[in-house]
């Protein structure tokens, strides 16, 4: 009887699961299979942050967001939304573009500004592109200035702040509880080891962060200027003076948006929708509109023959071993570029790198991999996102071009390391730590035990061996002399810019630009 019932307890629990993956293939391929309706409208829909790689959704996630099409990921592949936009500016069945930015987080202006090169190429279609929002948060704003016309609802506003940096430091607390960081470094300007060592930001770390947030403020203000036909002037005086616009307007920020020309009307989400059937001469009943996710699936496949230039991506911190989408390992990153060598369809190589640096050693790793792959013939372009720093711009400093957008933060040639102990903790507590040891760096890895002075000097003196290497790495790939490479080193940060005009990179641009590029070099 108990076999009997562990029998059926399986059957049932399989059954169970062949009917989820028959009921989510199913969903998967209808989707995929069923055409755009005549007269769509594309809507471009992010949720969460934007990110050159998602994290894949775990299959009953992917379950879950087919059966309830309001479930929306953390996470959004700009490339996606850039695909989807692009495809549309040429497809008869897409009749415009409506943006919904309130489900997007943070502002990450340069993929925000790729996105919009691809909206202005939608435009130039002559299909015409709107945007609403309940309240614009700065991000949110700039994804939707690319509109023809921008709404906001009643009770909404635009709130642009500025950008800035701040940190948070632990010093105190630390001298408190009386733990020992003890921190080793090559570079006056790295300075994220500051948190743990000071009480305040130091003077270099103000100046030279206050020259890339300037930089960055300054590109996102021209960029809405531009898309609303207003003066930087006009926004500029709209954050900086926003409490006396208010009370202008005894608080209506939805009315100071319209009157400052941040938004062209002010209409509920119902009046939105009627307007967009109406400057499209449709009812709302025969307004239909396709999210950019769904749209890329229905996208049809490219058939055509190589040579091809491939693009590798990578995100997220720099670590040793296999990796998932959010960081970059150097074990998965070498077999992607590996995987790119050995094809013959494959003439060179986008390396799209949107990181803060990570493991020297890892870096190194994937930088050798580069050189591999030129050496094979195939040129390698690196294309930097947002931030490709430290490690990151050591593995680029092996390509044969880099490309950066004016909005990248891309340099921090540096090294450090941070080890906190706790034998004062420890002792302030009452426990101790005693034993015996054939050398002074038996007990090292114990957090109860102080770091040596040997192992002290030991570990700075590999930091100056790594940051000789990575000064190397970066005099032979760009052509440096030692006294320019060391002018743009001691960790400091640069705006793509910036970096263009010390030779750190070779153009500014986007990821097409990268392309275009790697695919002349082939």
């Amino acid at each position: 009887i108990w076999q009997v019932l562990n029998w059926l307890r399986r059957m049932v629990a399989n059954m169970i699961f062949v009917a989820l993956v028959v009921i989510l293939l199913a969903a998967v391929l209808a989707e995929r299979t069923s055409p755009v309706a005549p007269r769509s409208v594309l809507e471009l829909h992010p949720s969460g942050r934007l990110v050159e790689e998602a994290q894949p959704l775990h299959p009953f996630d992917t379950l879950a967001n087919q059966m309830d099409k309001s479930s929306l990921p953390g996470e959004t592949k700009v490339q996606d939304m850039i695909n989807a936009v692009l495809s549309a500016a040429t497809d008869p069945n897409i009749l415009a573009l409506s943006i919904d930015a309130s489900d997007m987080r943070g502002c990450d202006t340069t993929k925000l500004l790729d996105l919009g090169a691809a909206i202005r190429t939608f435009k130039h279609s002559g299909k015409p592109v709107f945007a609403h929002g309940a309240a614009f948060t700065q991000g949110q704003y700039l994804l939707a200035s690319y509109a023809d016309h921008v709404s906001v609802s009643p009770l909404g506003g635009v709130a642009l702040t500025g950008f800035g940096l701040f940190q948070t430091y632990f010093k105190g607390l630390l001298d408190k509880t009386q733990v020992n960081f003890h921190i080793f470094r090559v570079g006056d300007h790295k300075t994220a080891v500051e948190p743990f060592t000071r009480h305040d930001m130091s003077a270099e770390a103000k100046e030279d962060g206050l020259i890339w947030v300037s930089q960055l403020w300054q590109t996102y203000v021209r960029e809405i200027a531009v898309n609303r036909s207003i003066s930087p002037d006009t926004l500029s005086n709209y954050v900086q003076h926003i409490d006396q616009h208010l009370a202008q307007v005894q608080g209506n920020a939805a009315l100071l948006a319209q009157q400052t020309s941040l938004v062209d009307a002010v209409y509920t989400t119902e009046q939105y929708t009627q307007a967009l059937a109406d400057k499209l001469e449709l009812s709302q009943d025969d307004l239909t509109l396709i999210p950019s996710h769904e749209y890329v699936r229905k996208m049809p496949t490219q058939t055509s023959t190589g040579p091809y230039v491939a693009i590798v991506r990578g995100r997220g911190a720099i670590m040793p071993g296999m990796r998932d989408e959010s960081m970059i390992g150097s074990t998965t990153m070498i077999e992607r570029l590996r995987q790119a060598k050995n094809d013959p369809d494959i003439a060179a190589v986008v390396l799209r790198l949107d990181s803060p640096g990570g493991s020297a050693t890892a870096s190194e790793d994937i930088a050798l991999e580069v050189t591999a792959l030129r050496k094979a013939g195939k040129p390698v372009v690196v294309s930097m996102g947002t931030l490709a720093a430290s490690g990151a711009y050591w593995i680029a400093a092996a390509a044969d071009r880099i490309v950066a957008a004016p909005s990248t933060l891309t340099g921090s040639i540096g090294i450090f390391a941070a080890l906190p102990t706790f034998e004062n903790t420890a002792q302030a507590w009452g426990i101790t730590t005693d034993g015996v040891a054939t050398s002074p760096l038996a007990g090292l890895g114990n957090p109860l035990l102080p770091l040596p002075p040997v192992a002290q000097a030991s570990l700075q003196q590999l930091l100056e061996f790594g940051y000789s290497a990575f000064l190397e790495r970066v005099m032979q790939g760009r052509g440096l002399s030692l006294e320019q490479a060391e002018a743009s080193a001691q960790g400091r940060v640069f705006t793509g810019q910036q970096a263009l005009e010390r030779k750190l990179v070779d153009h500014l641009g986007d990821l097409n630009q990268a392309v275009h590029i790697a695919g002349e070099l082939a």
